[in-house]
């Protein structure tokens, strides 16, 4: 298979697909962090669940909860499978010399829009997290 980034005199990489290849990669690396952060913010609420009294408290850390595994456990794996997939097809399409399939480019704003909304989502929940956790501390 041909990496996306390997020279070759056989075609010509245009700079808009090197670009969504980039993204893609700062995308995939992203999904790590998450995955690592998670594993924090869960050492977070098992260290500070035990102090919360209020029912409202109890309910939030239960959501947070909830939240870490969703990402944990789904969303992410999903997300990086999906950029993986399409990686490939980037591969694919220069192994095929064929760099202009139009549908490879929809399927990355798709995917872009997808990825943002959930960085989107996940530093609302970094952000609902850190104002739960600084209430006891």
């Amino acid at each position: 298979m041909i990496s996306p980034i390997a020279g070759t005199k056989e075609y010509i990489l245009q700079p808009s697909l090197l670009t969504k290849h980039m993204k893609t990669l700062e995308w995939l690396s992203a999904t790590v962090l998450w995955k690592k952060e998670l594993m924090f913010f869960q050492k977070l609420l098992d260290q500070y669940a035990g102090k919360f009294t209020t029912a409202e408290d109890k309910r939030r850390v239960y959501h947070l909860q909830n939240i870490i595994i969703y990402y944990k456990d789904e969303l992410i794996d999903s997300l990086a499978s999906k950029l993986r997939l399409h990686e490939k097809k980037l591969a694919d399409m220069l192994e095929s010399k064929d760099e202009l399939k139009t549908a490879y480019i929809q399927e990355h704003h798709a995917l872009m829009n997808e990825l943002q909304a959930a960085s989107d989502q996940f530093r609302n929940y970094k952000e609902e997290l850190f104002s739960l956790v600084e209430k006891i501390m």
